[in-house]
């Protein structure tokens, strides 16, 4: 743009010198002395340069000290400004103090912002790992009275109700410890979530082995919460159905464009279709529904296999 109106009037200030450069050398041609041509020309070539250099000098250099400041400032800068402009035009002095004065308010105004947003995101933290800890005392009380509990559907009840309830702390951990609140590592919460769930069904007592494979994505609590929820009961079906006895189960989670599919499979004797019925039966078609997603399940060669699917 600098160059751009340089250009612009270098070429005023030749078309205004212009008819001095005609009649002097009229004037000269008319005397008859070449001479005196080769002065006017020369006398109008450095009348024009004094007046650039005196232009660029009093008017453009300053323009150039704002323009510098300011793509500066665009770029992330908030530390460029002007400053003193010695012997500038009044005008262009106040253009470079009206830059200076915007640049100091919007400084002040990111720093409040910036203040108040890790404000917000201080007491969003605090939240979450309040709800974590609340949960986590929900926990300790169902463990208090699962000591108390002798019947068996009672205890597996209690269970899979205290897994449920993990796997929604676990996402309030996840959104307080990680860089972002309002997502979800993915490979990561779910890498803890089935180590908890390990610990709390007694996979290692039981020999299940148990393997995770999660593609690199994140997800709002709107959706780890559910995708969790389900995991959470088809490791507690293929655990309790598919290898009561010991074996295999694969948990995977792959994106592919917008289609998310997770998937629990277990190398098992499979699940009679009798028992297809049950409470974690409908609570997965139930997390489906919220995700608006597809509940699928496969009795495969090797074993059992459900799948929820959805889209991001």
């Amino acid at each position: 743009m600098m160059t751009d109106l340089r250009v612009r009037y270098g070429l005023i200030l030749a078309l205004a010198l212009f008819p001095i450069l005609l009649f002097s050398i009229y004037m000269a041609y008319m005397d008859g002395r070449i001479l005196l041509v080769i002065i006017s020309v020369l006398a109008w070539v450095i009348a024009f340069f004094s007046l650039w250099v005196t232009t660029d000098k009093l008017v453009f250099s300053h323009l150039r000290n704002i323009k510098r400041a300011s793509d500066a400032f665009a770029k992330g800068d908030s530390e460029a400004r002007v400053g003193e402009m010695p012997n500038a035009p009044i005008r262009i002095s106040e253009l470079g103090r009206a830059f200076d004065l915007m640049a100091d308010n919007i400084e002040e105004r990111e720093t409040r912002l910036l203040d108040n947003l890790d404000e917000k995101e201080t007491l969003l933290r605090e939240i979450h790992h309040r709800v974590k800890n609340n949960l986590q005392i929900i926990i300790s009380l169902l463990n208090i009275q699962e000591r108390k509990l002798k019947d068996t559907a009672s205890l597996t009840a209690l269970q899979e109700t205290r897994g449920r309830i993990n796997a929604i702390a676990l996402v309030h951990r996840g959104l307080y410890e990680g860089e972002d609140l309002r997502v979800i590592n993915m490979p990561i919460f779910l890498s803890r979530l089935v180590e908890e769930l390990k610990k709390g069904l007694g996979a290692d007592e039981k020999n299940v082995t148990v393997t995770v494979k999660v593609n690199p994505v994140n997800f709002e609590p709107d959706t780890a919460i559910p995708t969790a929820l389900f995991i959470v009961e088809a490791l507690t079906n293929a655990m309790k159905h598919g290898v009561p006895n010991g074996g295999e189960i694969d948990i995977s989670l792959k994106r592919e464009t917008k289609l998310i599919t997770v998937s629990v499979a277990d190398n098992g004797v499979g699940v009679p279709h009798l028992s297809k019925g049950g409470t974690g039966s409908k609570l997965m078609k139930g997390f489906a529904r919220q995700l608006s997603g597809t509940w699928q399940e496969d009795d495969v060669e090797n074993g059992y296999k459900t799948s929820l699917i959805f889209s991001v």
